[in-house]
């Protein structure tokens, strides 16, 4: 992620994370061009994968569980497993504003990005600073940027996690939701029960 930062700039936080967004069709992009430049045109539909900093869930029991709604499957994951989703963790994330600079370079789909159990206060968008004001989900669509403030208010004595999950807007898709862990305290533990 390319980041130009203004001299000018005056918001405060206390760090922050890029959050890279993509589509991902599984089938060679040869067959793709041929199909959406064919007369009359043929729809090469959703994408297979969305991707959150190049990671997302494809052929992976993660991907079964939240596209089946399966209340009794477990996901254990190995640091580098294909399927583990990107984890934004540090020992120092209690209590603190961070900002996240999310980028979409989605071929076709229009996204949505929602952290559970947190509100998003956007201040940045297209490269210009706006009028803050709060979301609980944002949309955001081929070739936009956004920066968004986020507090964490966990306390020390627990660690927890929290979803950042990406969906396909505006149309139905099977496409599964991409997946990134927002980790309190710094648990690397990937088993979600």
């Amino acid at each position: 992620m390319l980041i130009v930062k203004s001299p000018k700039e005056i918001l405060v936080y206390d760090g922050e994370f890029n959050l890279f967004l993509s589509d991902w069709w599984h089938q060679s992009i040869h067959s793709q061009e041929l199909a959406l430049s064919s007369r009359p045109m043929r729809w090469i539909g959703e994408p297979q994968s969305l991707l959150i900093n190049g990671r997302g869930q494809f052929n992976c029991s993660q991907a079964a569980y939240f596209s089946k709604g399966g209340e009794n499957d477990v996901c254990k994951f190995k640091d580098n497993d294909e399927c583990a989703p990107h984890v934004l963790y540090e020992s120092s994330l209690i209590y603190r504003v961070y900002r996240l600079r999310i980028a979409s370079t989605t071929a076709l789909s229009a996204l949505n990005l929602a952290v559970q159990g947190h509100e998003l206060e956007v201040v940045e968008a297209d490269g210009n600073y706006v009028a803050p004001f709060k979301v609980h989900d944002i949309d955001i669509y081929s070739g936009q940027t956004y920066s968004v403030l986020l507090k964490t208010h966990q306390t020390h004595r627990h660690s927890k996690k929290y979803w950042i999950s990406v969906g396909v807007r505006g149309r139905p898709s099977n496409t599964p939701q991409a997946l990134t862990v927002l980790n309190y305290v710094g648990d690397v533990n990937f088993n979600l029960t």
